[in-house]
């Protein structure tokens, strides 16, 4: 059985986000790779895509840049060991 097309295509911006964020923390040295990490800075990243949703963009992939924005609004709430 195939996947719809909808979910064919939130399973390709999921693998993309996710490889943006693997570059993302290999590029940024003042981020700490750790699973509380990545769970916070995707609760932001997910808020980030309703706002991308209601805007009529249900494709929207995080950039760079996004997961820089999203380090620095969760900097307090993030493990810095």
């Amino acid at each position: 059985m195939r996947p719809a097309i909808g979910q064919r295509f939130q399973r390709r911006n999921d693998l993309a986000s996710f490889i943006e964020y693997l570059r993302f923390c290999h590029l940024n040295s003042s981020y700490h790779h750790s699973m509380a990490n990545q769970l916070r800075i995707f609760d932001w990243i997910d808020e980030r895509r309703i706002e991308m949703l209601a805007e009529g963009r249900p494709h929207w992939v995080p950039s760079m840049r996004d997961f820089e924005q999203a380090e620095r609004d969760c900097w307090d709430d993030l493990v810095k060991t």
